[in-house]
């Protein structure tokens, strides 16, 4: 019995680990593209021709819930739209 509760430990605890891992990944990844959209929609801001802004702020939208989801803080997701670079107009 010993030998079942070890590998069923070590199973739980490297799926444990794996789980985290890939939220961890997501968390990364969706906070770059809330930096990516939120960069856009501020060119598309200051483009009079450009009709994308809504769409870039609805991706911007879009990433940071899944960053929220994958345990992203408000002040991680407010520095990640803050890292965008800025147009001067």
């Amino acid at each position: 019995m010993s030998r079942t509760v070890t590998v069923t430990g070590d199973f739980e605890t490297a799926a444990r680990a794996a789980v985290a891992a890939a939220a961890l990944r997501v968390r990364e990844h969706a906070l770059r593209q809330v930096t990516a959209y939120t960069a856009r929609a501020e060119h598309a801001a200051a483009d009079p021709e450009s009709s994308t802004e809504a769409a870039h702020r609805d991706g911007v939208a879009y990433w940071a819930c899944t960053a929220r989801e994958n345990g992203a803080t408000e002040e991680q997701i407010t520095a990640a739209e803050q890292a965008a670079p800025r147009l001067v107009r």
